[in-house]
């Protein structure tokens, strides 16, 4: 059992040396944060030195890619010269962003081999992704049916057959948008998330695209609703379909009975919703648009008309 560890022992080490294309080495310090990102830092070595990495990590963690991409190759970040799999886990682990645009070399995970950034490597031929994109620099194995948008200027999931561009918004729509139309804020994509504060343009994440037109996250989304937030938090239009809460409200009015002196008093409202002005009656329950039916309304302080006494 002992002469099987020693040989298991001696395999590893060999398997970790790994020749470039100048018989030298790389030679990284590397540790692995709490969330399983490998965080190396570059240095060169000659080639009777050991590279002092866990066989089983490295192997895993170079080859496959990390938890947001699965790729056969590392980063070599220009901005600390270290190695990452990709510009999140860079993020993850550095007090600085990381900007994949400006990277100029990478590894190859197969053969360890620095070199320019390319399709594939330049000394075992491997394909560092089947989906390749040298603008953005992104390189991915798992098929997302990535595109290349050039009006956004980065690439994008889910087909391109099924997406256009926007040039009033500056956005991919589904194209489902341009056949019912949609309302078009301009430049609404380089804004950010109204509640998470995130960017839109370059997230990750789905965007929920409400009638008002103003992005947010889909998760973001979801949380406001959950939490009783049905409005939009940019302009106060409603998120969602309030026809059946507008309908239980009616009926509640109806049976609430108003006070004497509150019976002939009329406010001046905006809508929030139509986006227009009317002269409703006083009602605890809310104060009801006469143009679309919408309880989502405010007081038009400025055409306040005093109750008489």
């Amino acid at each position: 059992q002992q002469q099987h560890q020693q040989q298991h022992h001696q395999s590893s080490t060999k398997s970790a040396k790994v020749k470039d294309n100048d018989n030298q080495v790389i030679c990284a310090n590397k540790s692995i944060s709490n969330d399983g990102n490998v965080v190396v830092a570059a240095a060169t070595t000659n080639t009777s030195a050991t590279v002092p990495l866990s066989p089983v990590s490295f192997e895993f963690d170079l080859r496959f890619g990390c938890a947001h991409y699965k790729r056969r190759a590392m980063f070599v970040t220009p901005c600390c010269n270290k190695f990452y799999k990709c510009r999140f886990c860079h993020d993850e682990n550095e007090s600085h962003h990381f900007d994949r645009k400006t990277l100029t070399e990478l590894i190859c995970s197969e053969c360890n081999t620095r070199q320019k950034v390319q399709e594939q490597c330049e000394a075992c031929g491997t394909r560092f992704g089947k989906y390749t994109c040298l603008i953005c620099n992104l390189f991915d194995d798992t098929n997302k049916k990535q595109y290349h948008c050039n009006g956004c200027g980065i690439c994008r999931i889910g087909g391109a057959e099924n997406f256009f561009h926007c040039k009033v918004c500056d956005m991919c729509l589904p194209i489902r948008l341009k056949i019912d139309g949609h309302r078009c804020v301009e430049n609404i994509s380089r804004s950010h998330c109204p509640v998470c504060l995130g960017d839109i343009h370059t997230s990750r994440i789905p965007c929920h695209i409400p009638d008002c037109g103003h992005l947010l996250h889909k998760t973001c989304f979801d949380q406001l609703l959950n939490s009783g937030h049905y409005t939009c938090p940019i302009c106060q239009t409603s998120l969602i379909d309030m026809t059946a809460l507008w309908e239980y409200l009616d009926a509640q009015a109806v049976s609430l009975p108003v006070p004497k002196k509150y019976e002939n008093q009329r406010i001046h409202i905006f809508c929030n919703d139509c986006h227009k002005t009317s002269k409703t009656k006083f009602n605890f329950i809310g104060l009801k648009c006469m143009q679309c039916g919408a309880y989502n309304t405010t007081q038009d302080v400025k055409r306040h008309e005093p109750s008489s006494a």
